[in-house]
């Protein structure tokens, strides 16, 4: 027989009494509700046994080695080249779990019981990926010599994935359920317990089989001299380009099939080659009329030469540029009359807002003073508003294109003759509650770019 210890037989009393109060009270609750000690319900899960090790994962196999890439002149001589991939390595197998160890069922616990987890099985390794083949490359003066050349340039084989480790089953219940009774003050009652099997532990995956490598490239030049140094991507400071004269050039190829046709029976080599067509070269000068001085630029300038030979220029987005590209037969000039940092393209700000009835306007100041380079037009939206007492709404009054008749510019301030719009001379008049919305536009040649500028208050 179990028996509570003279603790609990004390909280009991305590709950009961507790639950006694409230029920003279209310009249509704529960002495059984209350009292929870010695429930099931708040019984802990013990484990028993021991959990299996899992099995470690196997290693991947490595990857082959790739051919060597080779450059010969075929004079007509017979050759043999190996420029095979090696194979990849297989992967190990992953591990088996470890077996469970099982004890017997502790019996009549007042616990839940969980047995003993077994093992998962370790992963299998991929196997690893075959060596690709190598790039010939072969200079020639005669094409068919090319056909005394026997190459081998296979991909290796990719390694086998490596088997993956068995589980191991979990232990079992001996007794899934039983019951034991509890007696205090001569009031017996039953709890009941569970015991869980162990969870069963789950095989490895196998490993993936690696891939194979690539078949190695041709590369044919029909010449026997070294090829010209190509440099067709440059990369100059402003300061340092500005009216100088740099040299561009680029080595130029072409793709073609059938490369297994032109080598000796028995090759092995992609049937994609690449074939030298010639060498271009093109010079560029930046002709520098802006009136910043260019050392004060010491952003990069990045130059490509195209296949057609055009001179791709490419300034840094952080300016607009007002110019001109200029290409004769072997020179390609960029003239820059005018450059504005784009940050202070938009550094307009609000400033006096003065008049009424057919005098109301406003003005703008430009605080980076580019307006004698920029172009600038303006958009607005004009709204009023009464107050009564609730939440200011404003009503469109009007929206559109402010008349270039309509904007004086000073230097680098613009003045709006906003009272001169086709808007109601009574919806301007003084004390009127208005909002004035500007928006800005500013371009420099082909780019542009918008600010808005938002006044609101009292005429």
């Amino acid at each position: 027989m179990i028996v509570f210890s003279r603790y609990s037989h004390l909280l009991r009393l305590s709950l009961t009494a507790l639950a006694a109060s409230t029920l003279s009270l209310t009249g509704w609750i529960s002495l059984a509700t209350i009292d929870i000690c010695g429930s099931a319900a708040f019984a802990n899960t013990r484990e028993f046994g021991q959990d299996a090790r899992h099995g470690r994962n196997g290693r991947a196999g490595r990857d082959g080695r790739d051919g060597a890439n080779q450059t010969i002149r075929a004079n007509g001589d017979p050759a043999r080249i190996d420029l095979s991939g090696t194979d990849g390595e297989d992967g190990n197998s992953g591990e088996n779990a470890e077996w469970v160890r099982c004890r017997r069922q502790p019996r009549d616990e007042r616990h839940n019981l969980q047995a003993a987890d077994g093992g998962n099985g370790g992963h299998g390794g991929n196997g690893g990926r075959g060596g690709h083949g190598g790039t010939l490359t072969v200079q020639y003066a005669d094409l068919d010599n090319l056909r005394q050349i026997l190459v081998a340039a296979d991909g290796g084989r990719g390694g086998r994935g490596g088997r993956g480790g068995d589980g191991t089953y979990g232990c079992e219940c001996d007794d899934h359920d039983w019951t034991v009774e509890v007696c205090k003050d001569g009031t017996c009652t039953e709890e009941k317990y569970k015991c869980y099997d162990g969870r069963d532990g789950i095989d490895g995956r196998h490993g993936a089989d690696g891939t194979s490598g690539s078949l190695g490239k041709l590369v044919l030049i029909n010449q026997l001299e070294p090829l010209p140094v190509a440099n067709p991507n440059q990369s100059h400071t402003v300061a340092s380009l500005a009216n100088k004269t740099v040299s561009l050039s680029r080595n130029l190829w072409e793709t073609r099939s059938g490369a297994t046709s032109l080598l000796a029976p028995g090759s092995t080599i992609a049937n994609e080659y690449e074939a030298y067509l010639g060498n271009i070269d093109r010079q560029f000068t930046l002709d520098w009329q802006a009136p910043q001085p260019a050392q004060s630029f010491t952003e990069s300038v990045e130059l490509t030469l195209q296949r057609n030979g055009q001179v791709d220029v490419d300034f840094p987005e952080a300016y607009w540029l007002l110019g001109e590209i200029i290409d004769d037969e072997t020179l390609t000039t960029y003239r820059v009359d005018g450059i504005v940092p784009v940050a202070e393209v938009t550094q307009l700000a609000m400033g006096r807002v003065d008049g009424r009835s057919r005098t109301f306007e406003v003005n703008v100041v430009d605080l980076a003073q580019h307006s004698d380079v920029l172009e600038t037009r303006f958009e607005v939206r004009y709204s009023t508003s009464r107050n009564d007492g609730r939440r200011r709404r404003y009503t469109v009054a009007y929206e559109g294109p402010v008349p270039e008749e309509l904007v004086q510019q000073d230097y680098n301030r613009f003045t709006l003759a906003l009272g001169r719009l086709p808007i109601r001379s009574q919806i301007l008049s003084g004390g009127t509650q208005a909002q004035v919305e500007l928006k800005i536009i500013r371009s420099y040649g082909n780019n542009s770019a918008e600010q808005t500028l938002k006044w609101e208050g009292e005429i």
